[in-house]
């Protein structure tokens, strides 16, 4: 993971605390946690004053597809799942939410107002060089607001980012408290103050901030990181999803700056924000999650390496276009904007281009022999999972996905 990524930290010996915790997770007795975990939801199924026993936070994606099953299929508990609707959310989220209707599960879903919301977008994008900061201030409250507003004592989110990203700003609380995401890069410092104006009053911004500390006092619940008792795997998240109705991007990776498909599908978006990333940090998608399938031993690092240098930033510009018509925003004021927020690892060219200083595809040039698209395929979460028989929700001790 790269050493600009908010928060990460490094160990004397260079390796980053993610992949710290990802040989932490060779060691783990994981057969405790997961009892860990069930006590917790029978705490939950006593004590709960509502039909429903917790809440999930969901997108309708791999991971909240998975959690959803596990949760009620294993645990045995009854969910409420929530989701934060984006006014800009595509049809292929809207597609995977129903899936998840269509599988037996109740869904609330929640969407602020349109205008409010196009404001801040615009805000968010023009101050912060970032699509998603308002919507993440909205994504995370609203869980814990309607688990409060119902009575229900259990909030339960993914991965943790501080484990699996090396987020340190996630670092004060314990590994499992999800309500330490307030603290997390996007989030920390998430202040009113910072979105009023231009029509917008506070009445207008409950649903993008935490309930107060007295309020969290009051509903005496918890927000609980799957990640931390369940030897996640996002990848085969996305196999057992997709085996059990979730649509991926019909796009190439080209186009959303990414080799795999089955990631981030609710938000056409989101591909835009890991370009800006990109600008900002010297990394977008294909970075992050071939750090990923590196330590997973899906690619080697020079598979990797070439994967990044592929497809890292890459984006279909239509995307940049139905993004500006919605936030009524010329496109030559968006990319103006962008080069404000080029981060130190760029330089400018002689003929005025960014260009990356010391890719990591030059200091460590992968083999002309490697064929991204052969290894695109293999990593092809669809095929994997039309190839495979039906996986069951809970992996089996001598699972491998041979990728």
């Amino acid at each position: 993971m790269p050493n600009t990524r908010p928060g990460i930290t490094f160990d004397d010996g260079g390796k980053c605390s993610a992949c710290n915790w990802h040989e932490d997770k060779k060691v783990i007795d994981w057969e405790e946690r997961r009892s860990e975990l069930h006590e917790i939801g029978e705490w939950a199924r006593s004590t709960s004053h509502s039909p429903w026993d917790c809440v999930i936070g969901v997108s309708g994606g791999k991971d909240s597809t998975w959690q959803a099953m596990y949760v009620r299929d294993v645990m045995g508990l009854n969910p409420l799942l929530v989701q934060f609707a984006a006014s800009e959310g595509n049809d292929l989220g809207r597609i995977n939410l129903e899936n998840l209707v269509e599988l037996g599960f109740s869904v609330v879903s929640f969407q602020p107002a349109p205008l409010i919301a196009k404001t801040l977008a615009r805000k968010s994008f023009l101050e912060h060089g970032n699509l998603c900061k308002y919507s993440e201030t909205c994504l995370f409250p609203i869980p814990f607001r309607v688990a409060m507003a119902y009575g229900i004592p259990l909030v339960f989110f993914g991965e943790n980012p501080a484990l699996e990203c090396g987020d340190a700003n996630l670092g004060a609380g314990e590994p499992w408290d999800a309500t330490t995401i307030r603290h997390s890069n996007t989030l920390d410092g998430a202040v009113l103050d910072i979105w009023l104006g231009n029509g917008v009053e506070k009445k207008d911004l409950l649903p993008y901030v935490f309930p107060p500390e007295e309020e969290f006092q009051h509903w005496g619940g918890r927000g609980i990181f799957m990640g931390y008792y369940l030897n996640w795997s996002g990848f085969r998240n996305g196999i057992y999803a997709i085996q059990n109705g979730l649509k991926t991007w019909n796009k190439t990776p080209e186009q959303i700056g990414c080799h795999v498909r089955h990631n981030c599908l609710d938000w056409e978006a989101i591909p835009i924000n890991a370009m800006l990333k990109r600008v900002k940090l010297g990394f977008g998608h294909t970075t992050e999650f071939v750090c990923y399938d590196i330590r997973d031993g899906r690619v080697t690092r020079e598979e990797g390496i070439a994967l990044v240098k592929a497809f890292d930033g890459m984006l279909d510009q239509r995307l940049v276009e139905q993004h500006c018509e919605w936030i009524e925003m010329d496109t030559s004021l968006f990319w103006e904007t962008v080069d404000k927020f080029y981060g130190d690892m760029w330089s400018r060219d002689q003929k005025g281009d960014w260009q990356m200083i010391d890719p990591i595809w030059e200091l460590e040039p992968p083999s002309a022999s490697i064929s991204v698209d052969a290894v695109v395929e293999r990593l092809n979460t669809d095929r994997i999972a039309a190839e495979l028989k039906p996986l069951p929700i809970v992996p089996t001790e001598d699972e491998q996905l041979l990728v």
